[in-house]
């Protein structure tokens, strides 16, 4: 049974090699190949080297994919050559859901290179991972898989900075306000009684 250590997988993740971010998307051609890496993790992971047929979107959406989520996805292409992963055939069906949806979320905030270059950025890329395939880390409970993937996440830590502000700027509008109705009672000396 695999035991999905985060920290072991880190180290694996941070030793991506440069072939993997060197694939330039912006041509058809390069996004073959970037298309053969991926088709080639679903084959890793569901160890069936033989197989032809993948989950991916229409060749269209996948124009629509932004230079950093390619990247991203190619990383995590990386990942899923861990001990843990490959022959793992249960996750494959959830491979869609883990590229389309987590990471492009997590790749808005987060720059490709920061996934192998910042420890907590590799943690999160795992932890979305295993979240997408329904997967525990090892000595983790639910609870606690919860808490740390929400600690580390990007796209938390974002909406948490964007309600800040809003309470900020709603502050400053209240404040703004209570300057203006002071000033129109000190300017006006009728109004007060």
């Amino acid at each position: 049974m695999p035991k999905f250590d985060v920290y072991e997988m880190a180290g694996h993740l941070m030793k991506c090699p440069d072939t993997f971010l060197a694939i330039d998307v912006s041509s058809v051609a390069n996004m073959n190949q970037a298309i053969a890496l991926i088709c080639d993790a679903y084959r890793m992971v569901s160890n069936d080297f033989l197989k032809s047929t993948f989950n991916l979107p229409a060749q269209d959406h996948l124009a629509d994919i932004t230079e950093n989520h390619w990247k991203s996805m190619l990383i995590s292409c990386w990942l899923l050559r861990y001990k843990d992963f490959v022959g793992y055939p249960e996750i494959a069906p959830k491979l869609i859901d883990f590229w389309f949806k987590e990471l492009r979320v997590a790749s808005d905030y987060v720059k490709a290179e920061k996934w192998i270059n910042d420890e907590e950025r590799a943690e999160e890329m795992i932890r979305l991972a295993l979240k997408s395939f329904e997967l525990l880390p090892y000595n983790e409970n639910l609870e606690e898989a919860v808490d740390r993937l929400s600690a580390v996440s990007s796209s938390g830590r974002q909406e948490v900075l964007k309600q800040t502000n809003d309470a900020l700027e709603r502050m400053m509008e209240i404040k703004r306000k209570m300057a203006e109705k002071k000033a129109r009672e000190a300017a006006n000396p009728y109004g007060r009684e």
